[in-house]
């Protein structure tokens, strides 16, 4: 097989944010580290903004890596400012201004590569070459329109994780957000010479809105399901698990992420008068789920609600090793990494009925429409309250343990799509 190059500007760009371990720049984080092991000729680039170029570099890998799996090794000053390059609709006033930021920032984004030593990153020409690419549209859509004509010379094969702002009930306030990634979109996939999925669900979610015009001709698309393993890193642990039992969510947010549905079911045990454990919701810090929960109705049960903010892979793994089980309740989802997660580690799973997120647990997780907090509040009563479902709970998950995905196998998957 001919050279790949491995594109790592998402986790690039999240470096200096505090969304340095949000889903998809882990999913190009350990899927990185996997290709690097691997026998194939894999080479890793980052898009630097201030050159609108393609730079390699040579990561850190395993323990000489701060996350303990893989990082593109440049210094976090380099981390640059992001621009979008181009835009659905013309705008006067933002057409107008728009070159001078660009101008601005670019001279600072420059001033902040002067960080990078020579021997850490060397500008490198993909024309002709294979380029696999795991991060969001709009980082891709970017470099490509930055690349113009030049882009059209590589060998592109993006994995796109959903489609989820083409719904309405996705960001129903938030046209801006739905029509960027329409666009974005429509630029990655016009890029493609052939497209990757993280599920069977989200290739057909491609397929219909590409039927339906929504989306452009496509070409094959290869669904590379996502894994279940949460890797054991060396990074500290700095936080305490809430006291037991706990319930525990990664990411969840009011709206599509659906958090009413695990308060609602809270309250219902509540007002039966059972107990309710204490809920840990992990991730970065949202004002709209600490608002949401702040309301008066649920100050009964505000005492049981514990925050850990962006933890790293550890201490993630920390948290489901001590959960009585992880719920995740979204409206939709194009794959649903802390369920697999969940059940890698022998934790119960309580999803929602989505379909991506029931190609993740197969038949080991448990399942409750979205709206249906009776159901759900069920589940969690039996796993606090009954010690033999709860341990048949676990057995099943042991049982069907080797069914299980690795980050090895996503690798894998993708070098055999791409060939």
């Amino acid at each position: 097989m001919a050279t790949l190059y491995y594109d790592l500007s998402e986790q690039f760009l999240a470096s200096g944010s505090r969304f340095k371990y949000y889903g998809i720049s882990r999913t190009v984080m350990e899927i990185g580290y996997e290709l690097a092991r691997s026998k194939a000729d894999v080479r890793f680039v980052i898009f630097s903004p201030a050159h609108d170029r393609f730079f390699e570099v040579y990561p850190r890998i395993g323990p000489a890596s701060p996350t303990g799996v893989l990082d593109p090794n440049l210094p976090h000053e380099a981390t640059p400012i992001r621009l979008r390059h181009s835009f659905p609709k013309a705008s006067a006033i933002r057409d107008v201004l728009y070159p001078l930021i660009r101008s601005v920032v670019r001279k600072v984004n420059l001033f902040r590569w002067r960080s990078v030593s020579k021997d850490r990153a060397k500008e490198v020409d993909l024309s002709g070459q294979v380029l696999v690419s795991l991060g969001r549209p709009k980082i891709m859509a970017d470099y490509l329109t930055a690349l113009g004509d030049k882009a059209k010379e590589i060998s592109f094969y993006p994995l796109l994780h959903d489609m989820i702002p083409l719904h309405e009930f996705a960001h129903p306030s938030q046209t801006m957000f739905s029509n960027n990634f329409t666009h974005d979109n429509h630029i990655v996939i016009r890029h493609a010479k052939g497209l990757l999925s993280n599920s069977r669900f989200t290739k057909q979610e491609i397929e219909r809105f590409s039927e339906s015009g929504h989306l452009p001709a496509i070409p094959k698309v290869v669904a590379v399901s996502l894994a279940h393993q949460l890797r054991e890193t060396n990074e500290a642990v700095s936080h305490e698990n809430p006291p037991g039992p706990y319930l525990m969510s990664v990411g969840i947010l009011t709206g599509r992420k659906n958090l009413e549905c695990v308060m609602g079911a809270l309250m219902l045990l509540h007002e039966a008068g059972k107990p309710v454990p204490h809920f840990c919701l992990a991730g970065a810090r949202r004002k709209r789920a600490e608002t949401y929960i702040d309301q008066a109705q649920f100050s009964p049960i505000r005492s049981k609600i514990h925050y850990v903010l962006n933890p790293n892979q550890s201490e993630l793994r920390a948290l489901y090793e001590g959960a009585l089980a992880l719920v995740i309740p979204s409206k939709m989802e194009g794959w649903g990494l802390p369920l697999g997660e969940a059940l890698w580690l022998g934790v119960p799973g309580l999803a929602s009925t989505a379909p991506a997120l029931r190609e993740v647990g197969g038949d080991i997780a448990q399942y409750f429409e979205p709206e249906d907090t009776a159901t759900l509040a069920g589940y969690i009563d039996s796993l606090q309250s009954d010690p033999e479902y709860f341990a048949q709970a676990k057995a099943e998950i042991r049982a069907q343990r080797h069914m299980l995905r690795s980050w090895a196998d996503v690798a894998a998957d993708i070098l055999v799509a791409v060939q």
